[in-house]
């Protein structure tokens, strides 16, 4: 079983050499890595242009986002496995082995397998025991930034976009034209897309504990429970990205009647969520012009997959 490792890079030099040097590390070695710069800003091109000859480097003319970067990583590498990784993570030393064999224990209706991501800041504190979802219709990493409860090794909704292992077979079957992570959301939101089309399509996701990384959530060393901390601190550009994902993805994915079904959970949040934009943070309002120019290319990507959300029931995983 071949696993590559794609990197993706955006102005991420303080945490890139200690990403690439965990994967270098690794006790089983991948069959490729490679890192996929997308035209950072800092000195991460000076960095890569002497980084390890074993790791093989692309660097792209524009910032595509995370999606179009890791697209193009999934397609230039071989292997049954793709693990992909952002640059502000590492792996402890087994964890490609560990991955690699939770996997090969796994029937084939298995396609993303996710380890337990700690924080960095604090490696006491998890950033993601596996992804499950709201009852208000977004992702939850379980466990997010809390002491470790050592969840044993199941069955989870998805996985973190930072540190994700994809079988290759998933990926083609729940591509979209050529897209693995739908670039149109270039950032934000994606490992949640992508995991509502392999749950439709019939694909499941593995927690597997002994399989550790570390993230670095945010730019604080604070224990953050909620994301809303990082929301605050993120560029006016990210943040309007994320408020109109949100809204991408449930045209895109979710089905009217688990919309309507959680309606009271869905209200709740979308008001103190708007009360705090409104007063705030009224430009990012502003990112709501997205949404309206993709949502109705969004709702024709998705007509199948809504449909088949219907039958798979998602609330199994609702936390």
């Amino acid at each position: 079983m071949k696993i590559a490792v794609v990197i993706v890079n955006y102005n991420g030099k303080e945490f890139l050499e200690g990403c690439v040097t965990s994967v270098l590390e690794q006790s089983l070695k991948p069959s490729d890595i490679l890192v996929i710069d997308a035209a950072s800003k800092d000195s991460s091109k000076e960095l890569l242009k002497k980084i390890n000859k074993d790791v093989k480097v692309k660097f792209l003319t524009s910032n595509i986002g995370f999606a179009g970067a890791a697209n193009i990583g999934i397609r230039e590498t071989e292997g049954e496995y793709v693990l992909l990784l952002n640059s502000d993570t590492c792996l402890a030393a087994e964890f490609i082995f560990k991955i690699r064999a939770a996997a090969a224990k796994l029937d084939a209706s298995y396609g993303m397998l996710s380890g337990k991501l700690l924080r960095m800041q604090d490696r006491k504190i998890v950033d993601s025991a596996g992804q499950f979802v709201r009852r208000s219709l977004r992702p939850l990493e379980r466990n997010y930034g809390e002491p470790d409860k050592l969840y044993p090794a199941g069955q989870c909704f998805s996985a973190c976009g930072a540190v994700m292992l994809l079988k290759r077979e998933m990926l083609e079957n729940v591509k979209y034209r050529d897209e693995y992570f739908d670039e149109d959301l270039f950032m934000y939101y994606e490992d949640f897309d992508l995991g509502l089309r392999a749950n439709a399509l019939g694909w499941k996701c593995y927690y597997e504990p002994e399989a550790v990384a570390v993230h670095y959530r945010g730019g604080s060393g604070v224990r953050q429970k909620s994301k809303s901390f990082l929301f605050r601190k993120k560029s006016l550009e990210l943040k309007r990205h994320l408020l109109a994902n949100r809204y991408l993805v449930l045209t895109k994915s979710i089905p009217a009647f688990l919309v309507l079904k959680n309606l009271p959970h869905l209200l709740a949040y979308e008001i103190i969520f708007w009360i705090y934009l409104l007063i705030f943070d009224i430009r990012v309002v502003a990112g709501m012009k997205k949404y309206f120019r993709l949502r109705r290319a969004m709702k024709e990507k998705g007509k199948l997959i809504r449909a088949a959300i219907a039958e798979r029931e998602l609330e199994k995983w609702f936390i």
